[in-house]
């Protein structure tokens, strides 16, 4: 089976793919979503974007970047502290 390559542009991108993409480390995933959360508040600020839609946007980002932050740094979703299984 070969690798397909992703054909998603950047504007498809959704906050919630960027924060479940397989291909993109931790970090790139939290620089494209503070990327896209830069854009949406030059937006606002230039007066171009609905304050409902604004909001909800915000959310989305917000949710997806917690969501990414829980992540451990390798990419996992699980978390070792401090313990080690035994045999």
């Amino acid at each position: 089976m070969t690798n397909k390559p992703d054909l998603m542009t950047e504007k498809d991108f959704t906050p919630e793919t960027i924060a479940e993409h397989g291909s993109f480390s931790r970090q790139e995933k939290l620089d494209r979503l503070n990327e896209m959360k830069f854009d949406l508040e030059r937006q606002t600020g230039r007066g171009t974007a609905d304050l409902e839609q604004v909001e909800q946007r915000m959310a989305s980002l917000n949710i997806a970047i917690s969501k990414v932050k829980r992540e451990s740094a390798d990419g996992a979703d699980s978390a070792a502290l401090g313990r080690t299984p035994s045999a």
